[in-house]
């Protein structure tokens, strides 16, 4: 199979200027009524006219291909496809090659999850963010960027970058809320939210950025006792900040939602205890 990035001699990632630029300096080199090859004039009329005239047919077609956006894929499509099947292609250096365009990099955010290249897969979701509006979901089916979504949480989570781990779970429940896609997975990724934000983060955090995440959590559609647990967490900062007013007000909310929540009565005793 032709590779018209070769004919062209510009890269796989190489932008419609390049390829452009690209054509017209070698047009002038091959097209035969700019630059005549310095040959005998029966050598123009026989071999070396059909050459040059081949070359040129080549260029053009390679232009056609590559500065076209659906031409192109379809042809990177192809190319992929032919070095596969010939044992030689590596998918992981052709989505490496094209960093500036979003869509390699969303696949390549993914192959890299799969295969266990977490640290790699990171770095290349966070050099994403560079290109502009980079969301996994504008360039891969929406169950799949939920799950590359997921795994990117769980990396940051294992890495101790815990508020990236929580903005990503929220992220998903949000998009979950939208339209489901986890379903009965869905309990996990509530659990690993729930975990981060009122185990984890309150180790990273001061407290009035806390209470503001809580407070984030606390408009989002969970169970009423996800949110009553977040009401009691809330009441705990606000006793300790001896924020009794407010201590009070998180309390009467948390009870409105799940009345028999465990640790409620101890609250409302220190709270009554700080107000006298």
């Amino acid at each position: 199979m032709l590779d018209y990035y070769d004919i062209l001699g510009v890269g796989q990632d190489a932008s419609t200027a390049q390829v452009k630029s690209a054509f017209r300096r070698l047009a002038k080199k091959f097209h035969p009524d700019i630059a005549p090859p310095k040959r005998s004039q029966a050598a123009l009329e026989g071999e070396g006219k059909r050459a040059t005239e081949g070359a040129m047919r080549l260029l053009l077609e390679a232009y056609r291909i590559l500065s076209h956006p659906e031409r192109r894929k379809a042809f990177d499509r192809q190319l992929r496809r032919s070095a596969s099947e010939q044992g030689g292609f590596d998918f992981r250096a052709f989505l490496k090659s094209r960093s500036n365009d979003p869509e390699s990099q969303a696949r390549l955010v993914v192959y890299d999850l799969l295969h266990d290249f977490d640290d790699e897969a990171i770095e290349v979701y966070e050099r994403a963010l560079s290109l502009g509006d980079f969301r996994l979901e504008r360039y891969l089916d929406r169950g799949e960027a939920m799950d590359a979504e997921f795994c990117i949480a769980e990396a940051y989570e294992r890495r101790d970058r815990l508020l990236k781990a929580w903005l990503h779970y929220k992220r998903l429940i949000m998009m979950e809320a939208e339209k489901p896609w986890f379903r009965y997975f869905f309990d996990v990724v509530a659990l690993r939210f729930r975990t981060v934000l009122l185990l984890k983060l309150p180790k990273v955090l001061d407290e009035e950025d806390f209470i503001d995440r809580l407070g984030e959590a606390i408009e989002l559609e969970l169970p009423a006792r996800d949110i009553a647990q977040f009401y009691r967490k809330k009441a705990e900062v606000h006793l300790r900040r001896r924020e009794t007013f407010e201590a009070i007000e998180a309390l009467g909310l948390a009870a409105e939602r799940e009345p028999r929540l465990a640790g409620l009565a101890a609250l409302r005793r220190r709270a009554s205890a700080q107000r006298s």
